[in-house]
């Protein structure tokens, strides 16, 4: 005999509300451009590629950390985006007032609409940010190779875009690189190798 389930009626709703934050969040842009040189690459895109890339380096590099909490931060690690939109980073240290400002006021947003029903969302949220597991630093370093690799599917497409050339790059790549080594990515040497490895790629492709 089938088991009987009975779903309330509001969480059926908010499930309906959730995907129409999906959708918005799909359609944010990022600086970044696809290979194409034309197109934006959107934040789900973003998303997408941050949660497949990191698993599987992870399933290689790192088989100690939880590939499942690595794939939930990279679920929602940008979802405030829905409603702070994207704001450019690249070239820049830190994250300005304004970014965290938005993002904090979106951040309270999403616990209004979805905590009632979904408090998941916003405790994965607020897990990923608190930086306190491996997984979580994980996923921030990770995130931080992401737009190099586009850049160089574009071939720098996006970094001349920004007024950038090779000198400004190379410059901003190592205070990265030296800012994230003595913060966050202070205990993940293979991404923040890989990190390395790739902004060597850029350097070496971007500008020939």
């Amino acid at each position: 005999m089938a088991k009987q389930v009975s779903i309330p009626e509001e969480t059926v709703r908010k499930i309906v509300e959730l995907g129409n934050l999906i959708l918005a969040f799909g359609l944010v842009e990022r600086a970044t451009h696809y290979p194409d040189s034309e197109q934006r690459e959107t934040d789900t895109t973003h998303t997408v590629m941050l949660g497949v890339t990191a698993c599987a380096f992870a399933a290689q590099f790192t088989p100690e950390l939880d590939r499942g909490k690595i794939a939930e931060f990279a679920l929602v690690h940008d979802l405030v985006e829905a409603y702070a939109g994207d704001t450019v980073s690249f070239g820049k240290l830190g994250e300005d007032a304004g970014k965290k400002e938005r993002e904090a006021a979106a951040l309270v947003r999403i616990q209004n609409e979805y905590d009632a029903v979904f408090p998941w969302i916003t405790e994965t949220i607020e897990a990923y940010e608190s930086l306190s597991s491996p997984e979580a630093r994980y996923v921030k370093v990770f995130d931080k190779v992401l737009p190099k690799i586009v850049h160089i599917l574009n071939k720098g497409k996006t970094v001349r875009f920004l007024g950038h050339d090779q000198n400004s790059m190379h410059e901003f790549h190592i205070q990265q690189l030296n800012a994230i080594s003595r913060s966050y990515g202070h205990d993940q040497e293979e991404v923040m190798e890989l990190l390395a490895q790739i902004n060597e790629i850029a350097a070496a492709t971007l500008f020939e």
